[in-house]
């Protein structure tokens, strides 16, 4: 029973607290539910944020981790009031973690992602994450900033294999062809090369696990990987083949607690960047 409500079940981060239906009132499709959170949620990087600004208390929500905190801050500022107050501030992975909440609340198994969509930045496998749903028959994934305005020439409700890469299939495509590597990461941070999509399968481990991370966090041999030299630790790059192989094979599995990925620990606390110096971050027990 425990396998079958693995992801249907709430996280220590996706956890919704009493605002949840207060916040996001949806219908159940995705399009919908995208449109709702992009009603309260404003990325820093989005086209509201290049064509009005992100304001500093919208940078301090940045540090936001669980859904109950987030939505918190949307009901304080009554975001979808008649006097709507400023949006929350969020990541990919902000956006993607409500959304995951939302499905969960319902039962419907869902978990996020890391990894790199080519379709935000031409010509660059740039860093983001989307919220994978079960539909009951297959993974489908949803990105919810790209969904919730229908503007791209595929169906953003259900991202296509080619469009998404997973960290897992990032980091293989660059190990048989390592001169890609500099086409992963963060374009407009110019954070780029194999020890940023080494920091991805982490990520994306943590979050299988349902220790949804943020972005700039790094535990485990990734943590000891610097962007500055390609001189690596002993055997670092065979660890993260072993990763990548064991995420190949929870991509297509079902809704119960990955096995591939069942010994791997997970971190207690992390590493993390959130403006640029890194501060240790204790973890919410999962």
């Amino acid at each position: 029973m425990v396998r079958s409500i693995f992801y249907a079940s709430q996280s220590a981060y996706s956890e919704p607290g009493p605002y949840l239906d207060t916040v996001i009132q949806c219908s159940g499709e995705p399009r919908h539910l995208a449109r709702q959170i992009s009603s309260f949620m404003q990325h820093p990087r989005g086209l509201q944020s290049k064509s009005e600004g992100f304001r500093p208390e919208q940078v301090g929500d940045l540090t936001l981790r669980t859904v109950w905190e987030i939505l918190g801050v949307a009901a304080e500022r009554d975001v979808g009031g008649r006097t709507p107050g400023t949006k929350v501030g969020g990541l990919c992975r902000d956006f993607a973690i409500v959304a995951a909440s939302w499905f969960r609340s319902r039962g419907i198994p869902a978990r996020l992602r890391a990894g790199f969509a080519d379709y935000i930045v031409s010509g660059f496998w740039e860093d983001h994450w989307l919220c994978e749903w079960h539909d009951g028959c297959h993974w489908k994934r949803l990105d919810v900033e790209f969904a919730a305005d229908g503007g791209m020439p595929f169906d953003a409700s259900d991202v296509p294999p080619e469009r998404f890469l997973t960290a897992g299939e990032a980091w293989l495509r660059i190990k048989g062809e390592p001169s890609s590597a500099s086409l992963f990461g963060v374009s407009s941070l110019d954070l780029r090369g194999a020890w940023f999509v080494a920091g991805s399968l982490f990520r994306d481990v943590a979050a299988l696990r349902k220790l949804e991370l943020k972005p700039w966090d790094y535990w485990g041999p990734s943590a000891n990987i610097s962007w500055m030299s390609d001189e690596w630790p002993p055997g670092v790059r065979s660890t993260l083949d072993q990763v990548a192989l064991r995420l190949k094979s929870v991509d297509g599995s079902g809704c119960g607690a990955p096995e591939a990925l069942a010994d791997w620990p997970l971190p207690t606390r992390v590493i993390s960047f959130p403006e640029g110096k890194p501060v240790v971050v204790v973890l919410r027990e999962t």
